[in-house]
Protein backbone atom coordinates (compact mmCIF):
# COMPACT_ATOMS: atom_id res chain seq x y z
CA UNK A 1 0.00 0.00 0.00
CA UNK A 2 1.09 3.75 -0.40
CA UNK A 3 0.52 6.38 1.51
CA UNK A 4 0.60 10.14 0.46
CA UNK A 5 0.24 13.56 2.72
CA UNK A 6 -2.39 15.74 1.87
CA UNK A 7 -2.30 19.24 2.82
CA UNK A 8 -5.71 21.64 4.17
CA UNK A 9 -6.72 23.89 0.91
CA UNK A 10 -7.81 26.53 3.33
CA UNK A 11 -6.68 27.40 6.59
CA UNK A 12 -9.38 27.00 9.21
CA UNK A 13 -10.69 29.40 10.45
CA UNK A 14 -10.78 32.02 8.35
CA UNK A 15 -11.97 35.51 7.74
CA UNK A 16 -12.77 37.80 5.35
CA UNK A 17 -13.41 42.01 4.39
CA UNK A 18 -16.91 42.60 3.28
CA UNK A 19 -17.43 46.18 2.76
CA UNK A 20 -14.77 47.27 5.38
CA UNK A 21 -16.30 44.66 7.82
CA UNK A 22 -14.21 41.49 8.84
CA UNK A 23 -16.14 38.46 8.58
CA UNK A 24 -15.34 35.50 10.34
CA UNK A 25 -15.83 31.74 9.83
CA UNK A 26 -18.29 30.62 13.02
CA UNK A 27 -16.44 28.31 15.40
CA UNK A 28 -18.63 25.10 13.74
CA UNK A 29 -17.26 26.07 9.93
CA UNK A 30 -14.24 23.25 8.84
CA UNK A 31 -12.52 23.18 6.13
CA UNK A 32 -12.39 19.78 5.02
CA UNK A 33 -11.08 20.14 1.49
CA UNK A 34 -7.30 18.29 0.76
CA UNK A 35 -4.91 18.43 -2.14
CA UNK A 36 -1.80 15.99 -2.55
CA UNK A 37 0.39 19.02 -4.42
CA UNK A 38 0.28 22.16 -6.27
CA UNK A 39 2.92 23.34 -8.27
CA UNK A 40 4.78 25.23 -5.49
CA UNK A 41 4.46 22.16 -3.02
CA UNK A 42 6.48 18.27 -2.62
CA UNK A 43 4.17 15.55 -3.45
CA UNK A 44 4.83 13.45 -0.12
CA UNK A 45 4.23 9.33 -0.07
CA UNK A 46 5.38 6.36 1.52
CA UNK A 47 4.98 2.72 1.91
CA UNK A 48 4.91 2.94 5.52
CA UNK A 49 2.03 4.59 7.41
CA UNK A 50 3.83 5.60 10.15
CA UNK A 51 6.40 7.58 8.03
CA UNK A 52 3.48 9.03 6.19
CA UNK A 53 1.63 9.88 9.95
CA UNK A 54 5.44 11.47 11.01
CA UNK A 55 5.56 13.82 7.83
CA UNK A 56 1.86 14.93 8.28
CA UNK A 57 3.04 15.87 12.16
CA UNK A 58 6.25 17.42 11.44
CA UNK A 59 4.48 19.65 8.16
CA UNK A 60 1.35 20.46 10.60
CA UNK A 61 3.38 21.76 12.99
CA UNK A 62 5.92 23.69 11.11
CA UNK A 63 2.77 25.27 8.45
CA UNK A 64 2.96 29.19 8.95
CA UNK A 65 -0.79 29.53 7.19
CA UNK A 66 -1.74 26.87 9.94
CA UNK A 67 -3.10 24.46 7.57
CA UNK A 68 -3.36 20.06 8.73
CA UNK A 69 -2.07 17.86 7.07
CA UNK A 70 -3.26 14.33 6.88
CA UNK A 71 -2.67 10.83 5.49
CA UNK A 72 -4.32 8.96 3.10
CA UNK A 73 -4.16 5.85 1.35
CA UNK A 74 -3.72 5.62 -2.28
Amino acid sequence: MTFRVVKQLYPAPSSSVVSGSTINDPAWASRNMYIASSSDMQLWQFDDESDANSKAAELSGSDSTNRFYKVVEI
